[in-house]
Formats: C-alpha cells, sequence, structure tokens
C-alpha cells in the first residue's frame, strides 16, 4: 500500500486590523503591554493583529499584537516580581473607583486612576449629563417651530421600484406626501404617482404628477417645511420636474432656516433630545422613525413641552435591586460633591478616616465649565425618611 504524501499545513491566517485599542479582544496585547504586566511575558508567535496608534515619536503608525496564551512568561522570578512591586513606583494599578487589580499600569483619567470599565462609565455619565442640559435648547427650538403659523411638518413615504438586472436603482414609482401645521392640522395628505405612463407598479390609487404637484403647492408654498429627512422631499420634487410638473416651494419672507442651536437634521435633534446612549459604544442611538407626519408632529409637541430637565435623573446614581434598601430602614446617603480636585480629596479622605465612605460611583466634569467636577458617593448616615431620594449634595 503507497504510502499518503505528507499534506502541507495551511498558511496561518492573515492578522487582523482593529481601528482602535476598544475594538482589540482581551486575549491579545502588544510588546509594551506585554512587558508592563504585573506578571510580564515575552513576545512570542505570530503577530496576529494591527491596532491603530503612535510610535514614541507620536507618529501613527501600526501596533502588532501577540495572543497572550502564545507568549511564556519571561524569566523574573515570583521574588525579584515582588521585590520590585516594594519599591517605589508611579505605576498604578489599582482602580481608585471600583478597586480592580488591573494587570497594566492605569493612566490618570480625571482626578484618579481608572480602570477602563470606569472610565467608562464616567464618560458615559459626562455625557448623559451635556445631553440632559441640551433639551432645554431643544424644547425652545420646538416650541418656536410649532409656535410658526408657517409651519409645515412633511412626511414622505417613497414606493420604490425593483431595482434593474446589474442592480442599479430606479427612480421611484409614487409617494406619499403628508403634512401637518404647527397646530397638527392636516394641510396635505396626497399619494402621487411619480412614473410615466407606460411604466407598471404603481399604486392604482395614486393620483397624476399634475395633480399632486397643484396639491403640494396649495399646501406647502411658502411655508416653513420641517422633515425628518430632507432627501425624499427632495426626491419627489426631482421625480415632479423630470415629468414636467416642476414644484417650487419658497420659504416664508424673512425666516432664517430651521434652527441655529446645531447644525443637524431633525432626526438627529430628536435622537438628542431622547437622549439614549448605546451602553457599549457610549454613542447616541438613533430614534425609530416616527412614520407619519402627525406622529412626528407629536414628537415635537413632546420635545417642546419638556420642563427643565435639570433635576430629572441622577446620573451614576443606579444601584441595582441587591442594594435598596426598605423605607424606615434606610442606612445610607448619596453624596454629591461638586468642586474643585483638591476640596473633593479632602471631603473623601475625610470620610474615610471617620469610616463613613461606603461607595465612590464616579468622579465626571461638572456641569459648569472651568475645572469643577462633580463625583457621586454613597455614605453612612441616619435614615432620612423625609427625603425620598435619600441624597445629599456638597460644594467644595
Amino acid at each position: 500500500m503507497a504510502e499518503h504524501e505528507p499534506q502541507e499545513a495551511p498558511p496561518p491566517p492573515k492578522p487582523v486590523y482593529y481601528r482602535r485599542w476598544s475594538e482589540v479582544p482581551w486575549g491579545l496585547a502588544s510588546r509594551s503591554q506585554l512587558a508592563g504586566a504585573d506578571l510580564p511575558r515575552e513576545p512570542a508567535g505570530p503577530v496576529v493583529g494591527y491596532v491603530a496608534g503612535e510610535d514614541w515619536r507620536g507618529k501613527d503608525t501600526d501596533i502588532p499584537l501577540y495572543r497572550v496564551t502564545d507568549c511564556p512568561p519571561t524569566g523574573a522570578s515570583a521574588g525579584q516580581l515582588a521585590a520590585a512591586g516594594r519599591r517605589a513606583s508611579t505605576t498604578v494599578r489599582v482602580c481608585a473607583d471600583c478597586g480592580a487589580q488591573c494587570q497594566q499600569g492605569l493612566a490618570q483619567r480625571g482626578l484618579r486612576p481608572r480602570c477602563v470599565a470606569c472610565n467608562h462609565i464616567a464618560r458615559l455619565i459626562a455625557k448623559q449629563i451635556g445631553l440632559r442640559q441640551g433639551r432645554a435648547a431643544l424644547a425652545e427650538w420646538a416650541a418656536a417651530l410649532l409656535a410658526d403659523e408657517a409651519t409645515a411638518v412633511v412626511w414622505v413615504e417613497l414606493h420604490e421600484a425593483p431595482r434593474t438586472a446589474a442592480g442599479r436603482a430606479r427612480p421611484p414609482l409614487a409617494a406619499r406626501v403628508q403634512a401637518v401645521d404647527g397646530s397638527g392640522r392636516r394641510l396635505l395628505d396626497v399619494l402621487v404617482r411619480l412614473a410615466g405612463p407606460r411604466t407598471s407598479g404603481a399604486p392604482a390609487d395614486a393620483v397624476s404628477a399634475a395633480e399632486g404637484a397643484a396639491a403640494m403647492r396649495a399646501a406647502l408654498d411658502g411655508r416653513r417645511l420641517i422633515g425628518w429627512d430632507a432627501r425624499p422631499l427632495g426626491a419627489v420634487v426631482d421625480r415632479l420636474a423630470a415629468l414636467g410638473e416642476p414644484v417650487k416651494l419658497t420659504a416664508p419672507t424673512g425666516r432664517g432656516g430651521v434652527s441655529d442651536y446645531w447644525p443637524a437634521t431633525v432626526s438627529e435633534r430628536v435622537a438628542q433630545w431622547r437622549g439614549e446612549l448605546d451602553p457599549v459604544t457610549g454613542w447616541l442611538r438613533q430614534p425609530w422613525p416616527p412614520g407619519t407626519a402627525d406622529r412626528l408632529w407629536l414628537t415635537l409637541r413632546r420635545i417642546a413641552d419638556t420642563s427643565d430637565a435639570s433635576d430629572a435623573g441622577r446620573p451614576g446614581l443606579s444601584l441595582p435591586p441587591d442594594h435598596q434598601v426598605e423605607p424606615g430602614v434606610r442606612d445610607e446617603v448619596r453624596l454629591t460633591i461638586t468642586g474643585s480636585a483638591a476640596g473633593t480629596a479632602e471631603v473623601l479622605e475625610t470620610l474615610t478616616r471617620a469610616g463613613r465612605l461606603r461607595r465612590t460611583a464616579a468622579t465626571v466634569p461638572a456641569r459648569e465649565e472651568g475645572e469643577r467636577h462633580v463625583t457621586y458617593v454613597t455614605v453612612e448616615g441616619a435614615a432620612l425618611d423625609h427625603d425620598p431620594t435619600n441624597a445629599a449634595e456638597v460644594s467644595v
């Protein structure tokens, strides 16, 4: 029986490229991370990835990454590592917020060295505070829109045509154009045909391009148009012009743009008002489209009716259910310390010496400008039955 030819080993997988450190899996590390760990390792094995970073000169470079399990421990013994740990060093490995004993040295983030998780939490809280502040300006913007007699809240739903065999997009077959005024009263609801007479697939109940264009001119000309996204209405106007039915919509005389607060679309402002953050990335989540003109108007009405939200919610103070204290037997107070780094450190030191400091949630930038910060802590204290929030504030 003939022996089988030895099979060649499959080629190693190509290194993966990561745009930022937050994307790098926990099991991969750079040379400096391996060397800087409290139990250091030697870089070995193939380079399995690269992450965008900077070299020692501050220039952009791709940093090679190794699989930690492929990297053997360095030759330092436990005794040598223990002695090195006892020597004076500026490296901090204990998170000042959660007490995690981190493998890598911690950078000074804010007022204190924090682990990646605590730093992420603090940044989320800072973003929540900023969004909470912005709701007052958004309320003014929406109230001004709805109080304007020339406002028309528009919604456009396109009926797309099937793509060509080559995958190219065809012009839309029809569009439903809806509009309400600032009080929510209907101005327009028309389904207009946007395809030629020999094009099949358009809704049977759609009116002709001429009739639809006339209805749009009568309802929208001279009004301040507010839409979730300007592109669908622009597509309708362009298509009507191609069919020989141009719709020229003039803006109200002497009036400016949609808003001077942010260079953003209405959908982006709604996202800012909702203020829902992705807990993993910290990015602002985009809201679901309202779907109709009157629903968009209702959303704007709710934004306009938003009261002063400066006291709504307490970012960073949410506790899991197993930390809640039953009414009448509370022995913890949620304390908000606002002030300078030195003043905050003095208060924390006093609470620690007195044995009253239970937990430190996070330190984030204060809502005011300057070097002031806000630190959320939980301290031991008498029951506060008269205060349903069981909270207090200190300025230093």
